[in-house]
């Protein structure tokens, strides 16, 4: 998927029980292609995820180190380890970084959903304290998992973060003020949407900005704990109504640091249709219910019949606003005065 870009879901899914069968007889690299390819995907069928996992660890000696830090990587983001194999994969996991993996082959480790939803005290513990040693070889997108793996120890969990030395806290703080390059976001046509039914109500906001390690679709003028978050499809595992673990610990963290965070699901957006004022009083009713809790619940269970056809209509929802903004843009002229 990842060279091709061709996403036919049904198609994974149809090979996915064959594959799962056919686990048992795959080594290092086959079994990582598989969980890298469902992570890809966002097919999140927790079973096979975990039953790769164990597979792994079954084969712990035959397995790549390259390979096993990528699955367990997957196996956090799709949230398929019970407690028990998250201490199996932890410990393992230790071994290998510790006995197998030079200052390039560690670096992939430092993912921040596994440091804060998978890894044990002692894992994460020894992670930050590496990545201080191997930061010179590292890339723009490794300081930024690690700053974010930072901000997630000291938010969630603060034990840990008081158990490393100062030394290697001042190396994560000096990190935090620095600006890592990275790729810029732009809002997308339904954040545009929703940022326009905004300004009718008159909510004075900012779109799409970066504040510490996270980016915020919607930030309120007046009151500047006040946040929106634009869900689309990308904000959930496939065909469901499940958001992805990743967006579940970013809600966390940001409510953890005192945000008061609304969230426009994709989906309850598309059903108002073109009918602005019908998305302006949708904004208002939740704009006047308290702030979403710090744990992210997900959305009410649809079949993926009816997500096939959601997406549909946003598609053509999207078109009718193309249409109607083309319609009404004013024709640019240029007035010369030569007098």
């Amino acid at each position: 998927y990842g060279k091709s870009l061709f996403r036919h879901e049904e198609l994974y899914r149809g090979l996915l029980p064959f594959v799962a069968e056919a686990l048992p007889e795959f080594h290092s690299h086959a079994l990582m292609t598989v969980a890298w390819a469902l992570e890809r995907v966002r097919v999140n069928d927790r079973a096979v995820v975990a039953q790769i996992a164990e597979e792994a660890l079954a084969k712990k000696d035959l397995m790549r180190p390259a390979d096993f830090i990528k699955i367990v990587n997957c196996v956090a983001r799709m949230g398929a380890a019970p407690p028990s194999l998250a201490a199996a994969l932890s410990a393992e996991l230790m071994r290998v970084l510790d006995e197998k993996c030079n200052a390039l082959l560690f670096r992939g480790a430092v993912d921040h959903v596994a440091v804060a939803t998978l890894y044990s005290d002692p894992l994460r513990l020894y992670l930050l304290e590496r990545f201080t040693k191997t930061a010179i070889c590292c890339r723009p997108m490794h300081y930024q998992k690690a700053f974010q793996s930072a901000v997630a120890i000291r938010v969630l969990h603060p034990s840990v973060w008081q158990q490393l030395s100062k030394a290697v806290r001042n190396f994560y703080i000096r990190l935090s003020l620095r600006r890592i390059p990275q790729r810029a976001r732009r809002p997308s046509p339904l954040h545009w949407d929703v940022s326009n039914a905004l300004a009718k109500l008159g909510v004075f906001h900012r779109n799409t900005f970066q504040w510490g390690c996270f980016w915020i679709d919607i930030g309120e003028i007046d009151d500047r704990r006040q946040c929106w978050f634009v869900d689309g499809p990308s904000d959930f595992y496939s065909s469901t109504n499940e958001y992805t673990e990743a967006n579940k610990l970013q809600h966390r963290i940001l409510s953890e640091l005192g945000w008061n965070i609304r969230r426009v699901r994709w989906n309850d957006w598309v059903q108002l249709g073109t009918d602005m004022d019908a998305k302006v009083e949708y904004l208002r009713k939740l704009r006047e219910r308290p702030p979403w809790p710090a744990i992210l619940t997900d959305g009410p269970s649809s079949s993926r019949q009816e997500m096939v056809a959601n997406l549909r209509s946003a598609r053509d929802v999207q078109r009718a606003l193309k249409e109607r903004r083309e319609k009404n843009r004013q024709p640019h002229s240029l007035v010369m005065n030569l007098g």
